[in-house]
């Protein structure tokens, strides 16, 4: 398992290069890779490589071998699917990536919208018997699941906006799947009603999600956030394509369920983000036009997505006897194992392994930051005021380095 872990390793520093490029909009080589070597699909086969782990192989390690000694292991490997997911949305931003996946297209469709659906749903996660104390190391790990598979699922947002925006250089059965097989409209319609990436915390302030919950300033009241103005442009780009009708028709449902966003459509959100203009348009057509008026319908040939299925049929029956052996590793306590597993991940956090900007965001506001963490030396802060907030959450992690430096 070091070899998987070394591979790990690689993403990890692969992801902090690209958003280093990105937020210095610096000449993004990490896409330029990807893109050039044609190794988009190797992160698709990640993403769902992981997924479909956490749900045949996670309860069965936990059935085996009961509560974790750590969450070290386990961490890693949920970690894991939000780093590819992370590359995903950095380098599908750009037509030319999206143009690489191929037939892997399939499957990131169907993917992301597994896991955006997943945030109108999020109260119902899976149970486990086996949590005894709320703080235990088990407590822990599913509290991290819960939290990465929000990460992804808002992520994955921006990833159906970039197939719909750029639906026109993929394959037809690619915009057949967003609208005839997924209904993504309805999807993003729902979003906008339900706004996940927003809510009030327990002191009643208002919070939106960015990478992590933070405050709404008082200057902010009323922007439209980054995930927001995403679901927007997807719904744009998949109404307003020409190609929609023939895979789209407004039905009933559809139409009531539609009409729903014009009342979010106000001025000031049209001024943020003017493309809206031509959706509320095709709105107030919709509105006075019969819903049963639709174009002729395309003869909708349904092919299957290979990398799940694939994974699915390689391990059929045989769930059980793999987690038995990645029992010997994730719940190792050979101390020299758990040492040099340690050190390949603390070496993805060397920054010379980086050409780096020196800029620093604060864990938690995400403003400019100037100091970090005595203890670990990896969490940056604005001040003290945010880093006392953050100590909660990141105790446990600062916690996990510092150790892990200790034993070198």
């Amino acid at each position: 398992m070091q070899r998987w872990f070394e591979f790990h390793k690689k993403l990890i520093l692969l992801n902090q290069q690209s958003v280093l490029e990105i937020n210095a909009l610096r000449e993004e080589s990490t896409k330029e890779w990807f893109v050039s070597f044609k190794k988009i699909p190797i992160l698709i086969y990640e993403a769902i490589q992981i997924d479909i782990w956490k749900h045949k192989v996670f309860p069965l390690l936990i059935e085996i071998n009961e509560e974790p000694k750590n969450t070290f292991m386990l961490y890693t490997v949920f970690y894991h699917e939000d780093i590819a997911v992370s590359l995903l949305e950095n380098v599908l931003f750009h037509c030319e990536s999206a143009e690489t996946i191929n037939d892997s297209a399939l499957d990131l469709v169907d993917y992301a919208v597994k896991n955006v659906s997943l945030l109108l749903d999020m109260p119902n996660i899976e149970i486990y018997e086996n949590v005894k104390d709320p703080n235990s190391c088990l407590e822990e790990i599913l509290e991290k699941k819960k939290e990465f598979e929000f990460d992804i699922g808002i992520r994955c947002i921006s990833i159906l906006r970039y197939l719909a925006e750029y639906a026109d250089n993929l394959p037809l059965y690619v915009l057949s799947r967003l609208l005839a097989i997924h209904d993504v409209p309805y999807l993003l319609a729902e979003l906008i009603e339900r706004h996940p990436w927003k809510k009030e915390n327990a002191e009643g302030e208002n919070v939106i999600y960015n990478s992590g919950w933070r405050k709404v300033k008082s200057s902010e009241e009323g922007k439209i956030s980054k995930i927001e103005a995403q679901t927007w442009l997807g719904l744009r780009e998949l109404l307003l394509n020409p190609k929609s009708a023939s895979y789209y028709e407004i039905t009933e449902h559809r139409f009531s369920q539609l009409l729903k966003l014009q009342k979010y459509l106000h001025e000031y959100v049209l001024d943020q983000i003017s493309p809206l203009i031509d959706l509320k348009r095709w709105l107030n057509y919709l509105s006075i036009s019969s819903s049963n008026a639709s174009a002729p319908q395309a003869v909708n040939v349904e092919l299957l997505p290979q990398i799940k299925s694939s994974i699915m049929e390689k391990y059929h029956k045989k769930w059980k006897k793999l987690a038995k052996h990645q029992s010997k590793f994730i719940y190792s306590t050979d101390a020299d194992y758990i040492k040099n597993t340690a050190q390949i991940l603390s070496d993805a956090y060397d920054l010379e392994k980086l050409d780096c900007v020196d800029i620093k965001e604060c864990f938690l506001c995400h403003e400019e930051a100037k100091k970090r963490c005595s203890k670990c030396k990896e969490a940056w802060y604005c001040g003290r005021e945010c880093q006392v907030k953050d100590w909660i959450k990141h105790k446990n992690i600062c916690e996990k380095i510092t150790k892990n430096v200790e034993c070198e």
